[in-house]
């Protein structure tokens, strides 16, 4: 894989994006040429407002193409266009280097502690030697994180203060909490779980909001 770095003013990014789709890039992205320094530019979209600029003032953009001779034909063919002469220039050609995508997004995940005891641990993660009690959750499988700060907290009533705490749900993570750990007392064998398990060990109850308690 390789990409193909220009710049381009805002008024000639959209005619740029184009011409380097009809020459068949596989992507391509535009970014701010003056990032992080004092000159750069905030572009916003708001619902019910006209669209944002198409780019910046300096824009720097990015195509990929598969192989470096697509790369080198597409900015000669460029460099011959007439709108490409106002304002554009090829910054270079550089390899993009190949990576285990999937290895790459795992490691943003790492064990999340609801208490001392209490984890939620990817599979691919092994669960921390306190963990007594692991719920295994991969990430964007069937529900999210569990590191969202409302499911942390029910989670952490779970864990705590047994059935009475129980924030009944079938569409967060707190579903995948096994039965056996919301009545007290809890036990302290390690036990796993994922939430296609879990869910499927009780029978679906109503989202409910627990009664203040006198």
């Amino acid at each position: 894989m390789f990409e193909l770095r220009l710049m381009a003013p805002e008024d000639r990014v959209e005619t740029l994006c184009e011409a380097l789709d009809a020459l068949d890039a596989l992507s391509v992205s535009v970014e701010d040429a003056d990032a992080q320094t004092d000159a750069e530019q905030a572009l916003f979209g708001e619902p019910g407002m006209p669209p944002p600029k198409e780019g910046w003032q300096r824009s720097r953009v990015i195509a990929l193409f598969p192989d470096e001779a697509q790369a080198k034909d597409a900015a000669s063919v460029l460099a011959l266009q007439d709108f490409f002469d106002e304002g554009c220039e090829v910054l270079g050609i550089a390899t993009v280097p190949e990576q285990d995508w999937v290895r790459l997004t795992q490691s943003q995940f790492a064990p999340v502690e609801v208490t001392p005891e209490f984890w939620i641990v990817p599979t691919w993660h092994e669960p921390p030697e306190q963990a007594k009690q692991v719920i295994r959750l991969d990430p964007g499988l069937a529900f999210g994180t569990g590191t969202h700060p409302t499911t942390r907290m029910c989670l952490r009533w779970i864990a705590t203060r047994g059935e009475g705490a129980w924030l009944a749900s079938a569409c967060s993570t707190t579903a995948a909490v096994p039965a056996s750990w919301r009545s007290a007392p809890r036990s302290s064998a390690r036990r796993t779980s994922t939430p296609s398990t879990s869910t499927k060990q009780r029978s679906p109850r109503p989202c409910s909001t627990p009664k203040p308690t006198a």
